[in-house]
């Protein structure tokens, strides 16, 4: 659509263009200055409707009053439009693609009727040649083709023609090679290609053409030798032959030797051609894109600048076309999910390459609403502080008429928060690492964001009687919290459920089984396609994502409650949030249940301890968390694992597998380790004894934990002891190191 509009645009400029040449540049000898314009102005009508001005409306210093995403709009008194079924991409007739089809088709048949004539050109090339002027060749045309020229070739038929006649033919053709007149009939033919539903495109290429004759004819013609010039144009005309054609057209007799013989015009018309220029001025403002800020492209929906231009938008699951980001009111919002390109979960591999752009999920309370006017002029408003500033405390307009505050602040290493509408008396409190920050104090707070990156932050309202830690906060009205990441911090670490360098070994060996070969074959696929997630870039955007929470307290901001059953083989209500750039489920059931409908809302900002996270491939990112907060107030706490009343599990191949501390190390005269006790989980002490040739262990020392696997114990009372031991790992992956005597009985490689 954006291209049919862009075509009607330089239609509509190439046709006020024209008309001024018509008008009152036609009848004029300034002949050069013609050219000039109908090249100029052919060329501008294509310009004109790609550029874009900012027009700057004047609003008071963003120091004072930036501006803020309005979490909460008011409504005006007038209802605002609902959205029906019509919004939804349905359509029975695609009226827009048959008209592309259609453009497409008959642009397709001007190019091969241009590259037809070229082609004739080319053929024309193997005549016989005449004679060699420098770089111009001339060749011998017949009768029908006429005389002519095209870039350096000039074409002549000297039957029937006087030495003279034929000399002048030839100056002539001299003279539009010299002035590049083929550069002007390429330029235009390629534009009626362009516009071959334009009639000012036609008429364009008549008048470029016209202007050419006109103005080699005045250069050929001396004054002494009009007349002879005259009859020997009206000769050739009245022969028909079309000596003089200049190219592929015909300029009529009377017109030509009207203008040879017209009396030059006076050069103080030539002030006419200045005229042009406050057309040209108002065609910008006709066709160019003018950027108000009443008219700014503005959302509710906040992230869409990690997203390409067209992303797939789906409300309630029904997919909507992607203008409506622009539209929706955030009243009607209940949460939303952006994910950025590359999008490779399965739930949208039937939109094809529809989600190329991004995804864009927004769930909505009953029927669609509409932002209004008031809700734009705020967002407008919000877009207009500078990323670079960071702080700023703004005004924001409401439907009865009143002002409320609102404060963004710009993260210097990247991100921004704000808040909800306060009142103009309403204090501010910002928290870093634990300390209070008044805000008469915000530029040492800037300073303190600009020397140590912050790792999360969050924004609330301030309870009665809140502290936070050891300061008291109750005497403000909203808190800005903001952690900083560690000074040797590098954003990356080892990552629970996802396979690390520690554990690459775990690819090279697999266990020994008894399998069918179908079985066999079912097991290698399946190991082909987990390495293959590994090198994907999937898997890296998730390593990132985990890498980025797991294990420390970090500020999240709750998106909507999202049903799982399109992604679990088991239904459950997850709570989906966002920290950066990257969402997450919390998928505690616990906290679902006693917490999720009472005291967390989409919008809210809430703190969470990352104990672990959970994934698979296509799949969510699923946090398991250690304690909830929001405010300052804890909401949940996860309650204490009971210890297991085992010491080892087995895996398939029947290898027994304990996750425990080195407890202590029996050692032999040459360091080599003699026997060692591995506490396991339930308490149980299992005591390996070691044989001198074993391989050497390394970098595992008393306390660590130790992932042991093992064959052929022997009980005694709660306690075991191994003989025959596989392999023991620092940490949980990998096979560490490993006993030749038996490991390989039971593992091959891959």
């Amino acid at each position: 659509m954006k291209a049919f509009i862009y075509l009607l645009q330089v239609s509509a400029c190439s046709g006020i263009f024209y008309s001024f040449y018509f008008l009152f540049l036609r009848r004029l000898t300034f002949f050069t200055l013609n050219r000039w314009y109908l090249l100029g102005t052919l060329i501008l009508s294509f310009v004109i409707p790609t550029l874009s001005f900012e027009v700057d409306t004047v609003q008071p210093s963003p120091i004072m009053q930036p501006v803020m995403y309005v979490q909460q709009m008011q409504a005006l008194p007038v209802e605002a439009p609902v959205a029906t079924e019509t919004n939804a991409v349905e359509s029975p007739f695609n009226w827009i693609g048959a008209l592309y089809w259609a453009y497409v088709a008959i642009a397709v048949v001007s190019v091969i009727h241009f590259a037809l004539a070229l082609f004739n050109f080319y053929r024309r090339l193997h005549g016989q040649n005449l004679m060699q002027i420098g770089q111009v060749r001339v060749l011998k045309a017949d009768k029908k083709q006429g005389n002519s020229s095209f870039l350096n070739v000039i074409f002549v038929n000297d039957d029937e023609l006087e030495p003279a006649e034929v000399q002048q033919i030839i100056a002539h053709e001299l003279l539009h090679i010299k002035l590049l007149h083929s550069a002007d009939r390429l330029l235009a033919r390629l534009a009626q290609v362009a516009l071959w539903f334009n009639p000012f495109v036609y008429l364009y290429m008549r008048s470029i053409e016209e202007n050419h004759e006109f103005e080699v004819d005045r250069l050929a013609a001396k004054d002494d030798e009009k007349g002879m010039y005259a009859q020997l144009l009206f000769k050739l005309a009245v022969s028909g032959r079309g000596y003089l054609f200049h190219s592929f057209s015909k300029v009529p007799l009377k017109k030509r030797l009207a203008m040879l013989f017209n009396k030059p015009t006076s050069n103080m018309k030539r002030i006419i051609y200045l005229l042009a220029l406050p057309m040209v001025v108002l065609s910008c403002l006709a066709f160019a894109n003018l950027k108000d800020g009443q008219d700014k492209k503005v959302s509710a929906i906040t992230g869409l600048e990690q997203l390409g231009p067209h992303p797939l938008v789906l409300i309630n699951g029904k997919q909507y076309n992607d203008d409506i980001l622009y539209k929706i009111s955030n009243k009607c919002v209940n949460g939303t999910g952006i994910y950025r390109p590359t999008v490779t979960s399965k739930q949208y591999q039937k939109y094809g390459n529809k989600v190329k752009d991004g995804v864009v999920e927004i769930r909505v309370l009953g029927k669609i609403t509409y932002m209004t006017p008031l809700e734009h002029e705020n967002l407008v408003l919000e877009a207009a502080v500078p990323k670079s500033q960071f702080y700023a405390r703004i005004k924001q307009k409401t439907a009865d008429g009143k002002l409320l505050d609102k404060i963004i602040i710009n993260i210097p290493k990247g991100g921004a928060m704000s808040s909800s509408e306060i009142k103009p008396t309403d204090k501010a409190v910002f928290i870093v690492e634990g300390k209070a920050y008044p805000e008469a104090d915000v530029n040492k707070v800037e300073e303190i964001l600009k020397s140590k990156k912050a790792s999360s932050w969050s924004v609330g309202s301030v309870n009665a009687n809140q502290h936070w830690g050891t300061e008291d906060i109750s005497s403000y009205n909203v808190y800005f919290n903001i952690l900083l990441a560690d000074d040797n911090s590098t954003g990356k670490g080892n990552i629970s459920g996802a396979i690390n360098s520690d554990g690459a070994d775990t690819l090279k060996y697999r266990q020994k089984l008894k399998e069918t070969k179908e079985q066999k074959k079912d097991r290698e696929k399946g190991r082909q396609k987990f390495a293959e997630f590994l090198k994907s870039d999937e898997y890296k955007q998730k390593q990132e994502a985990i890498a980025a929470v797991k294990g420390k307290v970090s500020a999240f901001k709750v998106l909507g409650i999202v049903d799982t059953n399109a992604v679990f083989s088991g239904k459950f209500t997850a709570v989906r949030v966002q920290h950066g750039n990257y969402q997450y489920l919390v998928g505690s059931k616990l906290l679902n249940d006693d917490i999720l409908n009472s005291k967390l809302q989409p919008g809210d900002e809430i703190e969470i301890k990352v104990k672990t996270i959970l994934f698979f491939r296509g799949g969510p990112l699923i946090i398991q968390p250690e304690t909830v907060s929001k405010g300052g107030v804890e909401l949940f706490r996860a309650p204490a694992e009971p210890a297991p009343n085992y010491a080892f599990l087995y895996e398939a191949n029947k290898v027994r597998f304990a996750d425990g501390k080195l407890s202590s190390v029996e050692k032999y005269a040459n360091g080599k380790w003699k026997s060692a006790v591995i506490l396991a989980p339930n308490g149980s002490k299992i005591k390996v004894n070691i044989k001198p040739s074993a391989p050497a262990f390394e970098n595992i020392a008393i306390g660590e934990e130790v992932r042991f696997r093992f064959v052929h114990e022997v009980k005694t009372g709660n306690d075991y002891v191994v003989n025959d031991w596989v392999s023991l790992t620092k940490g949980y992956m990998g096979y560490g190191t490993i006993n030749p005597e038996y490991f390989y009985k039971f593992y091959e490689k891959v």
